[in-house]
């Protein structure tokens, strides 16, 4: 039994290497051309398969998009910094770090997160799932740092600065500002939900 199972295993291995391998295509072209501009044919010739191919491993654009927005958060995630307790920063100065954070990581990839947010719609359900849970993970060092200073509503407040973050983050897409004037659009509202 387990020397039918090596070439299955080999085999998804395989077929899991020729997938980062396309989504890392897609991303340089969607980067550099937007997801509107650039077809599945685009993509196989860059990616050296044909269309089928790309087919067969079950991807189609709307998926690479959800694909590459999935890598995207990951590097992110890895580079995240979890929250510890000093009495001599608040919850609040925490926060307006960690979102000073986000913010100049997300510009340095502003067009590819352009694209995500655009066209986001598109994707699956599974793929809604699975940034949901990586929204997650980087919600967390403020939910952490809420919930040390004791705040109410913690979940509802960590989705509320998130959605404050967009705001900011609109702001370096339409008028192409720096993550500190991100941060200084929102700030008004941010210590409104920071207050206990």
């Amino acid at each position: 039994m387990n020397a039918k199972a090596a070439p299955n295993s080999d085999k998804a291995k395989k077929s899991q290497e020729q997938i980062e391998a396309i989504v890392k295509v897609a991303h340089r072209l969607f980067e550099k051309n937007g997801y509107e501009h650039v077809g599945m044919r685009e993509i196989s010739a860059a990616a050296q398969k044909s269309p089928m191919q790309l087919y067969r491993l079950g991807l189609d654009k709307k998926d690479l998009l959800a694909e590459v927005i999935i890598q995207v958060n990951a590097k992110q995630i890895k580079k995240l910094k979890p929250f510890a307790a000093n009495p001599e920063i608040s919850a609040e100065l925490f926060i307006e770090n960690y979102l000073l954070n986000l913010y100049q990581q997300d510009i340095e990839i502003k067009s590819i997160r352009k694209e995500g947010a655009a066209f986001g719609w598109k994707w699956s359900g599974k793929y809604e799932v699975r940034i949901i849970e990586q929204l997650m993970h980087i919600i967390k060092p403020i939910a952490d740092a809420l919930e040390h200073e004791g705040f109410q509503d913690i979940q509802a407040r960590c989705f509320a600065i998130w959605s404050l973050y967009y705001v900011g983050y609109r702001n370096a897409v339409m008028n192409d500002v720096d993550a500190q004037a991100c941060l200084d659009s929102i700030k008004p509202s941010l210590k409104l939900l920071l207050r206990k």
